[in-house]
């Protein structure tokens, strides 16, 4: 498995070196049908070439929905609300973020992609987990049920312990995990945690028991509660744990990040481990192009702006933004490392069924 990440790593790399200096261009798509809206004025409409009405070019005139598919209090919550307030200045709109927690984020990502496509319901989640839950369970979703429209950061995941822990480092955690098979408990809250918790098992040659929680806050609450011994969390949750007098074992980037120098990198420590996820913000699928024109222009504005380069950073969030363009290149290519990858390890995702 070890090659196959470092394939990934390498693939996203070569892909974002490409990719981020490129301008947002627009895919030029055939709008599908448009959703009626009763606070649409009837007389701007027109008709398009197959006879269907067209979206008010005066979109957005009520306000948005943005659906977050975890608990309230973890990165991709906090990235939503991040998103809602910039996004509802640049629209001058209020933008609502609504959790819909719950299955990994299986039934949020499902709420979006089910939503009519008239740019009034919107989600932010961490890819891939969509991608792995459609790969490993009978979702109402596909990959291909969303525009994705941008993306904010690129947060690598890291391995932590809770105050009190008997462990001192990821050496310890290996060594108890191997003397007792399956005894260690390892949360996450995510599609992705999962997958870490896997390439762990199978670079470090033990067996742990994952424990699942519906989103980054509830997790992190479960380790400093010490309801679990370990959390696959994402790096950004390392001053909360320090805080309360945790630390992070160990993070899966194939170097230190400026942000936490302070903390080692998994791979310095004799571990072949990167992996990390990306937010994005996406519509349902069939979303109208001139809808799309909007979304894709303000958001243009926002990630190129360093007032939101701040926000992150204030957050505690490493920024990356990836126009509509980009970020459907690097999906694509991710995608065709990250399938065969899940399908190697289909049955530690479904139990063996």
């Amino acid at each position: 498995m070890s090659k196959k990440l470092r394939l990934l790593v390498l693939v996203m790399v070569l892909s974002l070196a490409v990719m981020v200096g490129c301008a947002g261009n627009n895919n030029n798509e055939e709008a599908g049908d448009s959703a009626n809206n009763n606070n649409m004025a009837n007389e701007n409409n027109e008709n398009n070439e197959n006879g269907e009405t067209a979206t008010d070019s005066n979109y957005p005139e009520q306000n948005i929905q943005l659906i977050v598919p975890y608990s309230a209090g973890g990165g991709g919550d906090t990235v939503a609300r991040i998103l809602a307030d910039a996004l509802s200045d640049e629209l001058d709109q209020q933008i609502t973020v609504v959790n819909r927690d719950g299955a990994g984020g299986e039934i949020g990502i499902a709420e979006m992609a089910a939503s009519d496509p008239d740019g009034y319901t919107l989600g932010v989640f961490g890819y891939p987990d969509n991608l792995i839950l459609e790969k490993t369970g009978n979702t109402d979703f596909t990959f291909d049920s969303f525009e994705y429209l941008a993306a904010f950061d690129d947060v690598a995941h890291a391995l932590f312990i809770g105050p009190g822990s008997e462990f001192e480092d990821v050496e310890d955690v290996v060594e108890y995990a191997k003397e007792n098979p399956g005894s260690l408990t390892i949360g996450e809250s995510g599609a992705l945690g999962l997958l870490k918790i896997l390439a762990f098992e199978s670079e470090a040659g033990i067996d742990v028991t994952p424990v699942s929680y519906d989103g980054g806050g509830e997790l992190i609450n479960g380790l400093l509660g010490d309801h679990i011994e370990v959390a696959s969390s994402s790096i950004t949750a390392a001053d909360q744990v320090v805080g309360a007098g945790g630390k992070p074992l160990g993070y899966a980037a194939s170097e230190r990040i400026e942000m936490f120098s302070e903390y080692p990198t998994l791979n310095e420590q004799g571990y072949d481990l990167e992996l990390g996820v990306a937010r994005v913000l996406v519509a349902p699928e069939g979303l109208p192009e001139d809808v799309k024109e909007v979304l894709t222009t303000a958001l243009d504005n926002l990630g190129n702006s360093e007032e939101l380069q701040k926000s992150f950073e204030e957050a505690v969030l490493p920024y990356r933004y990836l126009d509509n363009e980009s970020l459907t290149e690097y999906l694509n290519n991710s995608n065709s490392v990250l399938n065969p990858l899940i399908d190697d390890n289909m049955d530690d995702f479904t139990g063996g069924n």
